[in-house]
């Protein structure tokens, strides 16, 4: 049997019990600020069901939810402004009130007569209030359990989906389908940014959107997808409270409608690497707390990790061409990337630097080696350099003895300091165990944009410069040492 059900069994038994005129049940609503007519029996044509009323404008209804204490009229004259439930006179003379603790809200019958409701009445009113919270604890108990099982199947799913996938677009369209019934949201999307972080382009919805909308992009700076994208940065709107200015999502033409409500969230996996926004919307006001919040935090963090699995495939797509030994981009492709950051610092008035690490004297162990030792010996080699590596740092196979490394914002001790240990791990974990006949060691330069160089091109040719510098200055050092 449902609550509603109960509620109404318990206000006929209790008007019977009490001979009221109306028995009523009244529940204060936490998101509209406002006590609720919940359920009622009663002998009259003009109750006003489900009427809503403030604390201020319920009467004798308000103060009774306002104190927090029981109230009890023997007689009075008029009741139109004094008991808000009903719609006209209804020439009340007896009335009597109980306050509900949890959920907050009252409990009150009425009569037609005077002086009708003794001490004992009030005393079986108090009784019919803890039934009535008992009924409205279980059923909000009840609502609780709902929610986790929902909570729980919602985290289900996105476990179930795989994270590594060719396309995130349909694995974020069924993310969104999962959450959506959890929050009780109208819709929600998913947008990624384009032309180098210009415009937002939504590539999955769920619910009630526009179909236009994921056949257009849209200017960053306009918007409340453009705001949570630019300023890295969560956002929860349970309840737009300005009527005169509508927000948007995207820009006023985007066809999305009336927003109520709205969680947004940032798809990042760094502080500087954000690959897109995922928003949930309602029409209406929505009824999200820190459980709906922690949930959607879990679903952003699982779509974040999909576009950065998708982002990484994406950037080793760029650099396909990879050497098929070492199996690090080639030249041209190691060449690409490079002009790409080189721009994207310039945008951003970062540094950028190219390391060259090269390996003396390789040529001639090469005309000595076997090839498939040969191999053996360049994947060591690649796979030393690769362990030393830090974030964001990419390396390229220039040919069997040089290799180029980019640096990203980095200080000039930093670059030298991290090409010294990779030197010198190169020298004693792979190279000395060689021999010295001959023997090979490994030297390394390096160029910053903009200090040394303002392109591309002009990065390559200081960097083997200074590589050229090191290597003549390591073979004067080697030769006085080999005289002394």
């Amino acid at each position: 049997m449902s609550v509603d059900r109960q509620l109404d069994d318990i206000t006929v038994l209790l008007s019977n019990c009490l001979d009221a005129y109306t028995a009523a049940v009244f529940i204060w609503d936490d998101r509209s600020k406002l006590l609720t007519l919940r359920a009622f029996h009663s002998l009259s044509k003009h109750v006003i069901s489900q009427v809503q009323f403030s604390l201020e404008d319920g009467g004798l209804l308000g103060w009774v939810a306002k104190n927090n204490q029981p109230l009890t009229v023997d007689h009075f004259d008029r009741d139109t402004r004094i008991l808000p439930y009903y719609g006209s006179d209804e020439n009340i003379k007896s009335f009597l009130a109980i306050p509900l603790d949890d959920p907050r809200g009252v409990i009150c019958v009425d009569s037609k007569r005077q002086y009708v409701f003794t001490n004992k009445d009030q005393k079986l009113l108090s009784g019919f209030a803890t039934v009535v919270a008992n009924a409205l604890g279980a059923e909000r108990e009840s609502l609780h359990h709902l929610r986790q099982r929902q909570l729980l199947t919602l985290w289900r799913k996105a476990d179930a989906l795989p994270a590594d996938t060719d396309d995130p677009a349909p694995y974020l369209s069924r993310l969104l389908e999962s959450t959506c019934p959890y929050l009780q949201a109208d819709a929600g999307l998913v947008a990624v940014p384009i032309k180098d972080g210009e415009s937002l382009q939504p590539v999955a919805a769920s619910g009630s959107l526009p179909v236009t909308l994921l056949r257009n992009a849209y200017p960053v700076d306009q918007g409340i997808m453009g705001w949570i994208y630019q300023n890295r940065k969560s956002l929860t709107i349970p309840k737009f409270r300005s009527r005169t200015r509508m927000p948007f999502l995207f820009g006023p033409r985007d066809g999305v409608g009336i927003i109520g409500g709205l969680i947004g969230m940032p798809l990042a996996w760094e502080a500087e690497e954000v690959g897109g926004v995922m928003a949930f919307i309602s029409r209406n006001e929505a009824n999200w707390g820190k459980e709906e919040v922690g949930a959607v935090t879990t679903v952003v963090r699982r779509a974040s990790l999909v576009l950065q699995n998708f982002t990484l495939k994406r950037e080793l797509a760029l650099v396909r061409n990879l050497d098929p030994i070492t199996e690090v981009c080639n030249t041209e492709a190691f060449d690409r990337v490079l002009k790409k950051r080189l721009e994207r610092c310039r945008e951003k008035g970062t540094s950028l630097a190219l390391g060259i690490i090269s390996i003396r004297d390789f040529e001639a162990l090469s005309t000595r080696v076997a090839l498939p030792d040969l191999a053996i010996l360049r994947q060591r080699i690649a796979s030393t350099l690769l362990q030393r590596l830090r974030r964001r740092q990419l390396m390229g196979c220039l040919d069997q003895a040089r290799f180029a490394v980019l640096f990203e914002d980095d200080r000039e001790g930093e670059i030298r300091d991290q090409l010294l240990a990779i030197s010198a791990a190169l020298d004693q974990e792979v190279l000395a165990p060689l021999g010295d006949d001959p023997r090979l060691e490994s030297s390394f330069g390096f160029a910053i944009f903009p200090r040394d160089a303002a392109s591309a091109g002009e990065l390559w040719t200081m960097g083997f410069q200074a590589l050229a510098d090191q290597s003549s200055n390591a073979s004067v050092s080697s030769s006085k040492m080999r005289s002394a």
